[in-house]
């Protein structure tokens, strides 16, 4: 069994096999993790230039200017690893490449799809729906959630199903604010569903809530697919990590059967060929896509997978957005230490 991604997708694979006792091998195109080496959530902004801000001023993460994200392997851009998007197209591509991959790094939601989202045609006449309903994967849901811990509230409302949850933490001032507001408007305001522990699970610790859950974990309190799935799974001597393994394409017989997974080995710059009975490819939206559409032969003109046509069009990868708002009942207050995880409670 090959996998290609050691994301939340390569890594849930390769937990569940190794487990049942297959053996697994994992290409991942970056280097393996060390999170008390790589990962920087305690680093004071006095260690690096600029207190982490450009020379402008500038602060965090911006896809359009130098900013600071102190994070390990992963960004906006990656050196030697260009991409182009369509003409008025802004479209910003979060890569990250190590063990584990985004989930190192991502905001940690953690909500259920609802029937709304599986038959959406079946409520208002638009999408297509889904052939699996809510109902098919609900257990599924209730198993991952048990293993990686999430956090949240029961609240019985069918477009945001309720699921295993650990208690939520508590909000912080500018949420009362906005619970407050809402309530006055008739619009409901839960807690968030996120994949960090309030309480120990596995050895795993409650969060310390030092509040910068994007730069990885060392107490493993949040959820990455390192330390929850891929770390385990290598105790059980069942998987075998291939790093710095960029995969390019995949091989077929004249059967259209998989055989091989050609990749690039960076740190000698060799193309190398891998053979694999079971190929799992777990890159991500836009990577996947992209290993696919390399993997062009004379019964796959348009690459594996793709006789639709549309492998690499209608993508949905990460989205992310930003919303500030100014609070007048907070102004000239001093400031003060709001314990919590990083994002929103």
């Amino acid at each position: 069994m090959v996998v290609i991604g050691s994301g939340a997708g390569g890594g849930t694979v390769a937990h569940v096999l190794t487990g049942l006792g297959v053996q697994v091998t994992l290409l991942e195109a970056g280097p393996m993790l060390d999170p008390y080496r790589d990962f920087k959530e305690h680093q004071w902004p006095y260690d690096v230039d600029h207190r982490g801000a450009n020379e402008d001023g500038s602060r965090y993460l911006n896809a359009r200017s130098r900013s600071y994200f102190s994070t390990t392997s992963g960004g906006w851009e990656l050196e030697g690893e260009p991409y182009t998007v369509g003409d008025g197209s802004e479209f910003q591509w979060f890569r990250s490449r190590v063990i584990g991959g985004r989930t190192n790094h991502y905001g940690r939601m953690s909500f259920r799809f609802s029937d709304y989202d599986f038959k959406p045609y079946d409520r208002d006449g638009l999408g297509t729906n889904w052939p699996i309903g809510y109902d098919d994967i609900a257990p599924y849901y209730d198993k991952a959630e048990t293993l990686i811990g999430v956090t949240g509230s029961h609240e019985g409302i069918r477009s945001a199903p309720d699921g295993v949850f650990q208690d939520p933490p508590a909000p912080k001032a500018h949420e009362l604010l906005i619970k407050a507001a809402s309530e006055r408007l008739g619009i409901p305001c839960i807690p968030n569903r996120r994949a960090i522990l309030t309480r120990p699970l596995n050895g795993r610790p409650a969060c310390h809530y030092c509040g910068q859950c994007g730069r990885g974990c060392r107490a493993a309190s949040n959820y990455s697919s390192s330390q929850v799935q891929i770390f385990p799974a290598l105790e059980t001597g069942r998987l075998r990590i291939l790093d710095q393994a960029m995969a390019r394409e995949i091989v077929t017989d004249g059967n259209g059967k998989v055989t091989d997974v050609i990749y690039m080995d960076k740190r000698t710059r060799q193309e190398r060929r891998l053979r694999c009975r079971v190929l799992v490819l777990a890159a991500s939206a836009c990577e996947s896509a992209r290993i696919l559409l390399n993997s062009k032969t004379s019964e796959f003109p348009n690459g594996v997978a793709n006789s639709s046509g549309v492998v690499g069009r209608f993508l949905m990868d990460t989205v992310g957005f930003g919303l500030s708002a100014r609070v007048p009942s907070l102004e000239g207050l001093p400031r003060y230490n709001s314990d919590g995880a990083g994002g929103a409670h």
